[in-house]
């Protein structure tokens, strides 16, 4: 009976350490900017698109939303990266393009790593990836014509 009531006692205590360990370590979360400036600075130079040549532009994409993993030859969670722009048409049926902005994070070597497997899922789907780079003016008129340049091209491919 000792025995049973000891480890009825050490088992509310274990159940109260618990509590307080899952309490002390809450993740804290706090809201972020939705681009980072480089991002939105891009975004205005490429809204031209919308309104001249009536793509559709959509900031933030997640692979996920436009690639399935059809067989076990990579990790799903390939699938789950941001892309900084994806262009589609008009009514949103057929993506054009993708779009990375590389900054100097990209340099570092995980980061490369992860460009290279967002790199050949575009392949595989067969959609163009172009990128930019922050270190460059990326002057709007160079933007807009390497963009409409690469979608012209893969139409003619496809």
């Amino acid at each position: 009976m000792i025995v049973m009531a000891m480890r009825l006692i050490a088992m509310a205590l274990k159940d109260n350490n618990k509590e307080e360990t899952s309490e002390t370590a809450k993740t804290i979360y706090k809201k972020k900017d939705f681009m980072t400036l480089a991002e939105r600075d891009f975004f205005n130079k490429i809204k031209v698109l919308e309104t001249d040549y009536n793509y559709r532009i959509v900031p933030q994409l997640n692979l996920a939303t436009i690639a399935q993993k059809t067989t076990n030859s990579y990790y799903y969670t390939d699938l789950f990266r941001n892309i900084d722009f994806a262009i589609f048409d008009n009514d949103y049926k057929q993506i054009l393009l993708l779009i990375e902005l590389n900054d100097a994070t990209h340099k570092r070597k995980k980061r490369q790593a992860r460009d290279i497997k967002v790199q050949n899922i575009c392949e595989e789907i067969g959609v163009p990836l172009l990128k930019f780079y922050t270190n460059y003016s990326n002057e709007t008129t160079y933007v807009i014509n390497r963009i409409i340049k690469t979608i012209i091209d893969n139409n003619k491919a496809n």
